[in-house]
């Protein structure tokens, strides 16, 4: 029997845990049996049959994968229902669990079919009272996070923080399943949205980027709209929304589902290609082009506030 330090849910993913996430919301202290997915200490190898070298320290298949990070630990992930993890000695606590919660929780999603997209998303209900979800896909370091930020002032509901889960299988529509407890802001954007950092835990023990919390009894919402971000390249103030082809947009989303290239190496581009056209064959696609730099996110909030309330 696996000594459970806490069970937690994410991403609508319970999670029995030899090690203590604080992050996370808690559903219980206990000894239990192994649930849905067990996180555990352990001796961790990239020795398994068939394994594909990504880079010297990251190794997979379709249903197992391997990641070392240098100075934090390894993490091994099974079958969507185990992560191994084996911290280095010296490694901060902190960053053995940021790792965990971003990356390897990305994998593990994968593994269980779902689709993680590079996104924010947050619900809202235009004039028309179809509700639904509206995606924000970008690179890190883009932009999603302070836009959603600035959404979630204008009374938007935000779903997602850059993992953005789509389950693909449902017959009828797709939805995006809540799973962003926080969002992780740099101190400069918190700065921007008058909030302070102070009294907020950060990312990674060495970086200015913090969780701010958000609320997280949000029902699963239909997907709605896909918005790919876009600087404006030229020395323009100028916000504008323009709708994308479908046959443009799937090779996009592919592009920006986590850890594309693993499932290209894996050999699973082709079942990525499915659920990205299964997601365009309900949501409309979009690009947003704007100003670069926080000076301009008011006004991009509410260029696209007004965007959502009134499709």
């Amino acid at each position: 029997m696996v000594k459970v330090a806490g069970v937690y849910l994410l991403g609508g993913i319970t999670f029995f845990s030899e090690i203590v996430l604080p992050e996370l919301p808690l559903i219980q202290h206990q000894d239990a049996t192994p649930g849905p997915v067990t996180i555990r200490l352990g001796d961790v190898s990239h020795h398994f049959p068939g394994a594909v070298e990504i880079d010297p320290d990251c190794f997979a298949t379709a249903s197992q994968y391997f990641l070392r990070i240098h100075g934090t630990g390894r993490y091994l992930v099974t079958n969507g229902c185990e992560i191994v993890v084996s911290p280095e000695a010296d490694a901060p606590p902190l960053d053995v669990r940021a790792w965990l919660l971003s990356n390897i929780f990305v994998v593990l999603c994968q593994q269980r079919g779902l689709l993680p997209l590079h996104a924010s998303a947050v619900s809202s209900e235009p004039r028309n009272g179809r509700q639904g979800v509206a995606a924000f896909l970008a690179r890190s370091g883009q932009g999603k996070s302070s836009l959603a930020a600035h959404l979630a002032q204008r009374g938007l509901r935000v779903l997602a923080d850059d993992v953005c889960l789509i389950d693909p299988t449902p017959a009828d529509d797709l939805v995006v399943i809540p799973s962003s407890p926080w969002l992780k802001l740099w101190r400069n954007s918190l700065q921007n949205l008058g909030r302070p950092a102070e009294g907020l835990e950060r990312i990674f023990s060495e970086d200015d980027k913090y969780r701010l919390p958000l609320e997280t009894a949000w029902k699963r919402e239909p997907i709605r709209k896909l918005v790919f971000l876009e600087a404006n390249e030229e020395s323009s103030s100028q916000i504008r929304v323009e709708e994308i082809p479908r046959v443009t947009a799937v090779p996009l989303l592919m592009s920006l589902t986590h850890q594309a290239y693993v499932l290209e190496a894996t050999g699973q581009k082709p079942e990525n290609f499915l659920r990205c056209g299964r997601v365009l064959s309900q949501a409309r696609a979009y690009r947003l082009i704007r100003p670069w730099g926080l000076d301009h996110l008011q006004a991009t909030a509410d260029a696209v506030a007004k965007f959502l309330l009134e499709e």
